[in-house]
């Protein structure tokens, strides 16, 4: 009797391994597509009274001035295996607090050495300073990171020369991937009209 109390036990033991490793399974659109449903779902509940913060300029419709200075950004930066910035990102790697940020579009390179970045922020009435300050701190932290690294010194040099500017409607960050060969500065101003 207990031999097979054990056997039992262990078939449903793998049956539940196995129910669980299926549900970790699955594509990485897949899981984008869960994320930014439950980011949706997330701000959905919001209550109106609470302004709808830290979602991304698709997900709220928000100013195309932000979707078309990444867009424009991206041709000045090409950035290789482009990674979608999301809300998590924004407010957990680099330090924003959702308050801060009224609508964002971002791309990074996923390339292990290569700190490529485009990214675009709307901040809430009177926070683009603590925006910038708060991507500043993002840029030497970066620094510091890639300065672990040997092998990273091409990254490490392109977030020393990271770009961040902006006003009081448009902030941006822009980091050089490996392979840009643009102006980047000058692609900043035309976006900001400067």
């Amino acid at each position: 009797m207990n031999i097979r109390l054990k056997l039992v036990l262990s078939a449903a033991a793998l049956a539940a391994g196995c129910v669980l490793l299926a549900g970790c399974g699955g594509s990485a659109s897949s899981a984008s597509s869960s994320a930014s449903s439950a980011a949706s779902s997330g701000a959905a509940s919001q209550s109106a009274s609470e302004p709808a913060a830290s979602v991304s300029a698709e997900e709220n419709g928000a100013s195309d001035a932000v979707a078309s200075a990444v867009d424009a950004l991206l041709k000045a930066d090409p950035i290789s295996n482009q990674f979608e910035i999301t809300a998590m990102n924004i407010e957990y790697d680099f330090g924003l607090k959702a308050d801060d940020v009224t609508s964002y579009k971002g791309i990074k390179s996923n390339d292990n050495g290569d700190a490529g970045l485009v990214l675009a922020i709307q901040p809430a009435a009177g926070k683009a300073q603590d925006v910038m300050d708060t991507l500043k701190t993002y840029q030497q932290d970066q620094v510091a990171f890639y300065g672990n690294y040997a092998e990273f010194a091409q990254a490490q040099s392109n977030v020393e020369n990271a770009i961040i500017d902006g006003g009081d409607d448009l902030v941006v960050m822009v980091i050089a991937s490996n392979d840009c060969s643009s102006d980047l500065t000058s692609a900043v101003k035309d976006v900001l009209g400067k």
